[in-house]
């Protein structure tokens, strides 16, 4: 097995994903204060419904916000991922299209689909089509120029997402939270996960190493079920692996049933937990009780216990938890995080 105290990352990460996944935290800050004179369109204050259409990363952010927004907010927020707009979307709803090219094809219909809508529409993205249409069209437009992968560059699709919540009264996320978020980010980076924090007390590189040459299964909940997904996401597009996701309670009602040949599973599948002191003790129960289930199987089971005391603060280093441990499996992999080879190849058969 490759060394990862020993090896040389410059090399192997000639696109820098681990500069950007280091920053996740100083550039959240960076994303809050850049739109601190956000003015929204008068129709957004007066929307009974929120949508924010994206994919990938973008959605990622979308999923974020929506789960800031589950305790706080009287208005319904949603995601979607695809073409099309959910029927009730009408002119009282608002809809936020992010998309780090701005030439997302689902995006670009969404965004399609929100104009014959008469939706109140703003856009989040670097430039592309959707800037160009947003100008044409009137609609409000916030741009932001960071280079990275469109899933490194979440942040800045978080930061101006926050904003929108905070002007219409949909979160309680403020800078300070922000500030303390980007503290507490930064400081897991440079005492815990970082090269230079050898395997020995490093966290992330020993999950990385137990996670080789196996199928991590990552269950999350609440505010951290989103989380879940996208650590699945990283180790696909950083490790280049396959995993899968799941929530609890959901996964108690169907997925442990599947326990039934597991120990078939233990020869290729780990469990990983995202755990939160801020749970409902029900859903903490769960998770002592399902990771004694798969334990019992032989399967291995890694479960972090976020740190943070609020939401915003523990979606983000939760979120560097899977940064972090994909990249680092990048690296066991033999392969440079940043490219994603396969979905290249998709767009490009799309597009024939």
């Amino acid at each position: 097995m490759i060394d990862l105290d020993t090896m040389d990352f410059a090399a192997f990460d000639p696109g820098d994903m681990l500069g950007r996944i280091s920053e996740l935290g100083t550039q959240l800050l960076v994303s809050w204060d850049m739109h601190a004179d956000l003015d929204l369109p008068p129709q957004a204050s007066r929307a009974t419904s929120i949508v924010i259409a994206g994919m990938g990363g973008s959605a990622t952010a979308g999923d974020y916000f929506a789960a800031l927004c589950a305790d706080s907010s009287e208005v319904p927020v949603t995601v979607v991922r695809g073409y099309r707009l959910p029927n009730y979307v009408s002119d009282r709803t608002l809809v936020v299209v992010c998309s780090y090219s701005g030439n997302t094809e689902e995006s670009v219909s969404a965004y399609d689909d929100a104009w014959k809508r008469g939706a109140t529409i703003i856009v989040i993205t670097t430039g592309g089509q959707l800037a160009e249409r947003a100008k044409l069209d009137s609609a409000m437009l916030i741009e932001f120029d960071y280079r990275a992968q469109p899933r490194a560059a979440i942040a800045h699709g978080l930061g101006p997402l926050l904003r929108i919540g905070a002007v219409l009264g949909l979160t309680a996320v403020d800078r300070a939270e922000a500030e303390a978020t980007a503290h507490l980010h930064q400081n897991f980076v440079y005492q815990l996960a970082r090269p230079q924090a050898p395997a020995a007390q490093n966290p992330t590189k020993q999950l990385a190493m137990a996670l080789h040459g196996r199928i991590p299964l990552v269950i999350g909940a609440e505010h951290l079920a989103s989380v879940a997904s996208r650590f699945k996401n990283q180790v696909a597009e950083n490790g280049k692996a396959l995993g899968a996701a799941d929530t609890l309670p959901e996964a108690n009602h169907n997925l442990v049933v599947g326990l039934a040949t597991g120990a078939v599973a233990a020869k290729t599948l780990s469990l990983v937990t995202l755990e939160s002191s801020g749970y409902d003790t029900r859903t903490q129960k769960r998770f002592e009780v399902t990771t004694q289930m798969f334990e019992e199987q032989g399967i291995p089971v890694h479960r972090i216990l976020v740190p943070g005391a609020r939401p915003l603060e523990q979606i983000i280093l939760a979120t560097a938890w899977g940064d972090f441990a994909s990249y680092y499996l990048a690296a066991l992999n033999g392969q440079d995080p940043s490219p994603v080879p396969p979905i290249d190849r998709l767009k490009a058969a799309l597009a024939e």
